[in-house]
């Protein structure tokens, strides 16, 4: 299933289900509750599909979870991270390879497809970031990684917006990203179920700016799944459904890998195997 959230013309925010080409109205849930109640082919199933729907072309697509209670960026891909290290005069620690460490962003600042993001007044190195996603349908606390596999509710697309001179300059203190990052994250264009991804191990990754192809990666690339992610991070906290965890950038897929930065008006577009493409214009 395509699960999303959207506004259709001269109508409020709605939960909804892709299918066909055509976006119905959740019955009663909302998408993350859908992650468990709604199933391909159920009489609730088919209650929905038969509403009249809307095109997909003429609705604004949201976030596709609304309020999520948490969002947890990882860090699995070593080429990205190598990458960045280095550009900072820092070699790798040996403890990155057996942590899968996040940080916690902010869940109030996600932005939808085809939205525009702003960045901080001023900053000169505004970035991208292509990034898996998930979105739990349970609640989990100290589950094996076989148990997180049941916790996965969806797949989606993450693009974790970067202020690259703000990044550097507030993390002199050792906090972490915080407000270098906290302006905007992209999400979306909707979340896919596991039963539509065939090896979440092995979606082809792209990136675009302006129409050039800057990316061309795979998800099996991280050094952690995220099974591993979802067992290290629920050890001692309860995670609860909707919470989003994104993998971390792929190698290759940011501009302070590439040393080009984005400018206003530039239109960047993120692509997953499976899932769609996420577009957003820079403001």
């Amino acid at each position: 299933m395509k699960l999303l959230r959207y506004v259709g013309p001269g109508q409020p925010p709605h939960d909804g289900l892709l299918h066909g080409g055509r976006v119905f109205p959740l019955i009663g849930m909302n998408t993350v509750e859908a992650l468990s109640a709604l199933h391909e082919d159920d009489s609730l199933w088919h209650r929905v599909i038969e509403q009249p729907g809307l095109p997909l072309d003429v609705v604004t697509l949201l976030p596709p979870v609304e309020k999520p209670g948490a969002f947890m960026d990882f860090y699995t891909f070593e080429q990205h991270v190598k990458t960045a290290r280095s550009k900072r005069g820092l070699e790798m620690v040996p403890e990155w390879y057996q942590y899968p460490v996040w940080y916690n962003g902010s869940p109030r600042c996600f932005s939808g497809h085809n939205s525009t993001v702003v960045f901080p007044p001023g900053e000169p190195k505004k970035d991208f970031e292509l990034e898996l996603g998930v979105v739990l349908k349970k609640e989990c606390r100290g589950v094996t990684e076989k148990e997180a596999a049941d916790c996965i509710g969806a797949y989606t697309i993450a693009n974790d917006f970067s202020a690259r001179a703000l990044q550097a300059e507030v993390m002199k203190v050792g906090l972490g990203p915080a407000k270098g990052k906290d302006f905007n994250t992209g999400l979306g264009p909707w979340m896919v179920t596991p039963d539509e991804i065939p090896d979440p191990r092995n979606l082809t990754m792209r990136a675009w700016v302006n129409g050039e192809l800057l990316t061309e990666a795979n998800s099996g690339s991280s050094h952690f799944t995220f099974e591993q992610a979802i067992a290290f991070a629920c050890e001692y906290q309860t995670l609860y459904p909707g919470d989003v965890l994104a993998s971390g950038t792929v190698g290759g897929g940011c501009g302070l890998e590439l040393d080009r930065f984005l400018n206003s008006g530039d239109v960047v577009e993120l692509e997953i195997e499976h899932i769609g493409r996420l577009t957003h214009k820079v403001g």
